[in-house]
This record gives C-alpha cells, sequence and structure tokens, in this order.
C-alpha cells in the first residue's frame, strides 16, 4: 500500500514570504531578511516571457529556451531582487558534493555567457560583498546558508545524490572551517522543491538513503510499498543532517512547498516541465 503525505501539511507558514515586483513572484526568507546583510530570492515561474514547457521565467541558460528569452527574463528576476546581473556567479551543477569558495575573481562567471560557469560545482559560499550566488533547480532543493556575525553566505543544489552526499551539512562546515563560522549562528532556508506528497524513488535510490541515514532512513519516507519504491522527503533528509552537524533546529526555515503540487508557481522537472527555477544570495 502507498501512503502520501497530504500536500497541506506542507503549506504552513514556516518563515518563508511571498512577494511580487513588476510581476515577477518570489520567495524570501523572514530571518535573513531582519538581518539587512543580503539580498536572496527563490524565484518561481511567473513573469517572464518565455513559452510552452518554459512558460514563462525559465531562468537556466542550460536549456534549450532560447537565450534571448533567458536573459530577459534573469534581467526581470534579478531586477525585481535588486541585483546587478554582472554580480552572478553561477557552477554547472553534477549533482555531486563539490564546494566552491567565490572570490572577486569570480564575479559574473555564468552572468551572460554559459561557457564561463565554474565547472562542476553543487556549492557555492563566499564572505565577500557583491557577489550574487545563483543556483538552478526544477524539484531539487535549494539550501541557502547565512552567518549574520561573520557575514558569510552560501548556496547548496541538493538533489537525492546530493542529499545523500550530504552536501548541506558539508556545506555548513565548510563555512566553519574556511571563515569562522559558528554552529549556532548558521541559520539555513530549506527552498521549495518536490515533496515527499510526490518524490517517489526505486530501490537503489532507497538503498543509497539507507546507507547515508542508517539510524532513522526509514523516518525519511513517506511511504514504502511491496514493489520496493517509497516518497522520499528530501526536506526532512537535509534538515535532520543539518541538526546531525550540530545546526540549532530554529535556525533552519524550510518552506514546505511542494514543485509538484504547486505547476502553477513552480517548474517540476517530474511533471515535463523545461524551465528552471534560481535562488540567489547576495552579501550587501
Amino acid at each position: 500500500m502507498i501512503y502520501k503525505i497530504i500536500q497541506e501539511d506542507y503549506t504552513l507558514d514556516r518563515g518563508f514570504v511571498k512577494n511580487e515586483q513588476s510581476g515577477i513572484v518570489y520567495y524570501t526568507v523572514f530571518a535573513f531578511d531582519k538581518t539587512g546583510l543580503i539580498k536572496h530570492a527563490f524565484s518561481t515561474r511567473l513573469g517572464g516571457v518565455s513559452s510552452c514547457a518554459y512558460e514563462s521565467l525559465n531562468l537556466s541558460v542550460l536549456t534549450s529556451d532560447k537565450l534571448e528569452n533567458v536573459w530577459e527574463n534573469r534581467k526581470r528576476f534579478l531586477n525585481a531582487v535588486g541585483i546587478e546581473q554582472d554580480r552572478v556567479v553561477g557552477a554547472h551543477q553534477v549533482h555531486h558534493d563539490t564546494i566552491y569558495q567565490v572570490t572577486t575573481k569570480d564575479k559574473g562567471a555564468g552572468a551572460y555567457d554559459p561557457q564561463t560557469v565554474i565547472p562542476d560545482t553543487d556549492a557555492l559560499m563566499t564572505n565577500e560583498t557583491g557577489l550574487a550566488l545563483t543556483a538552478f533547480f526544477a524539484d531539487c532543493v535549494p539550501v541557502l546558508f547565512l552567518d549574520p556575525v561573520k557575514k558569510v553566505i552560501a548556496l547548496a543544489h541538493a538533489g537525492w545524490k546530493g542529499t545523500v552526499a550530504k552536501i548541506a551539512a558539508k556545506t555548513a562546515e565548510a563555512m566553519m572551517q574556511t571563515y569562522g563560522c559558528a554552529k549556532n549562528d548558521i541559520l539555513v532556508a530549506i527552498g521549495p522543491s518536490i515533496g515527499p506528497c510526490h518524490y517517489e524513488v526505486d530501490k537503489p535510490v532507497i538503498e543509497k538513503v539507507r546507507e547515508a541515514f542508517p539510524d532513522y532512513w526509514t523516518e525519511l519516507f513517506a511511504g514504502l510499498n511491496d514493489e520496493g519504491h517509497g516518497y522520499l522527503n528530501l526536506w526532512e533528509a537535509n534538515f535532520r543532517q543539518l541538526r546531525d552537524d550540530g545546526i540549532p533546529a530554529g535556525n533552519i526555515s524550510t518552506a514546505g512547498l511542494c514543485t509538484n503540487c504547486n505547476q502553477d508557481l513552480f517548474f517540476s522537472h517530474r511533471r515535463g516541465m523545461a524551465g528552471r527555477q534560481a535562488a540567489v544570495i547576495m552579501l550587501v
């Protein structure tokens, strides 16, 4: 028997704020906003110029969408958030656990030319102002980090492979080792992604989850069936690994917004939608 968590359980106010500026709809995190240290956003698919499978705010140049549409979409999104496009720093995401320390020399990587992205990287971090760390998603989990004491930010891309590789916890560790951040100071936001209501995975993935989280792996599934499939809770898996690493639960905000359920707001790869959302964060 398959058991699915009711989506309404995951749409409570968890500290995420819905914003609209010039037709662009995006989410921010209240705990981040009130520090006054950053500009950041999780985009939706609303307010752009793309059409068909990319309708309408597709933000990834690594799709088959018309580049001129993507550039216009990025311009609109970044203008709404208050970030200049030449400050963007992006990476080629490969579902691994590589973390890259961004400095001024990386400013503009992937901003206008997809060939200039930082290669083979799924997490970015910096303590320098004016560098807009950016990543793209269409079901995978965006994870944003802010240490308001040391003034350090980071952004991780966590699909199921990145999640079982514990990229979220490793990013927090990298912030501590590189910049001297303290666990109690790091704020984390787990953004919109596919939820446990729809993220069905097969036995090989379940086995990887069991290996990564042996003490509580069954708790990371909304249901396991007789066919060896289950509904994986990526939000909980990322939350638990951060808690295991010592990040206080009260420092972690989880949107609980499923991209598959909310197709009016988000692109979802599992629904056959080819566009991508973006997450962006910049120290000011």
